[in-house]
């Protein structure tokens, strides 16, 4: 039978008067699924059998983006011109560009793109809820994460930033630099994924370097109060957040009719629903008010969320990072 979808299965008491009492497999009227989720370490097996391909297929997506040194956008040591600006009062003669000032009555200064590296963390999302798919084509939210967050580091890794990786339990972040960096993490977080909780956690906001750039790739289902928490903490370090919601379409658009037979993902209790047209709008709208929380918390935290389904190329998640604020687009 196959596993609630993870949002579902937070609001699993309020559907029940929407279905019946468990029934036993192939009763009349119920349709029965095979399981769909998995454990932390069958997980953790295959992505490390699969770790090499991982790699390159994170540095090909990395490509396809077009990374390359991005442009600071502000005043600075460094080789690129940025802009023009008036000269100030005082302003040193050796600092004024005679030739674009003689084309008026005002002194001009030219100013160089600033060069100083950005501070990145990145942290992935193990909890039971990412370890679950609706349909054996489509990745594990898991899965997805660890995919995109390999490729955001090599993409990042090729513009000369400073990367991070973050851990749940409190521990310094891990630096990633050097031709290995890309393996070094992989390990990491597969060692990360293997003591995985049940439980939604998030970093600890005293681990983020201030000042930095932390990229959360998870399914955005944590407590509301955690997450403002979390983000007003990294606020006060000065730190902006970006998350990565890695959703399931079947989460977005229940995609489920008549009786069907559900387990959830962190218990063996069985609930039996009838997907009917009322069941699926409560739920859009449910899912609908999620998701403009999360919007909400996140624009107060800096930065916009991104969202992105499962059924998408990765190239498209990370085309929307690249135009962030720091990770290659303007301030």
């Amino acid at each position: 039978m196959p596993a609630l979808p993870p949002f579902f299965s937070r609001l699993k008491a309020r559907f029940r008067s929407h279905g019946t009492a468990a029934s036993a497999p192939g009763s009349p009227g119920s349709v029965t699924l095979p399981r769909n989720a998995v454990s932390a370490t069958a997980l953790a097996d295959a992505l490390a059998s699969r770790m090499p391909a991982l790699i390159v297929a994170a540095q090909q997506i990395a490509r396809n983006v077009g990374a390359g040194t991005h442009p600071r956008r502000r005043a600075g040591q460094g080789d690129e011109f940025w802009q023009y600006r008036p000269a100030m009062a005082g302003e040193a003669a050796s600092h004024i560009d005679w030739r674009q000032s003689a084309r008026g009555d005002r002194a001009f200064v030219r100013e160089h793109e600033a060069q100083t590296p950005h501070t990145i963390c990145i942290w992935c999302d193990n909890s039971a809820s990412m370890r679950w798919h609706s349909a054996d084509s489509l990745p594990l939210k898991a899965e997805r994460a660890f995919l995109l967050a390999l490729a955001s580091a090599a993409m990042l890794l090729r513009q000369g930033e400073q990367l991070r990786l973050l851990t749940t339990d409190g521990m310094p972040p891990l630096r990633l630099s050097g031709h290995r960096a890309l393996e070094r993490m992989a390990h990491a977080l597969l060692a990360a994924l293997r003591v995985a909780a049940a439980a939604p956690a998030l970093p600890q906001p005293a681990s983020l370097p201030a000042r930095s750039h932390v990229l959360l790739f998870g399914d955005g289902l944590y407590p509301t109060d955690d997450l403002s928490a979390f983000l007003r903490a990294a606020r006060a370090r000065q730190a902006t957040c970006t998350l990565v919601e890695v959703i399931d379409p079947a989460e977005a658009h229940l995609p489920y009719e008549g009786h069907t037979r559900f387990t959830g993902l962190e218990d063996d209790t069985t609930l039996q629903l009838n997907a009917s047209a009322d069941l699926r709008q409560t739920y859009a709208t449910l899912w609908a008010r999620h998701q403009s929380t999360l919007r909400d918390l996140c624009r107060a935290g800096g930065s916009p969320m991104i969202p992105h389904l499962t059924e998408q190329p990765p190239e498209q998640a990370l085309l929307a990072l690249h135009a962030l604020p720091g990770m290659g687009g303007r301030p």
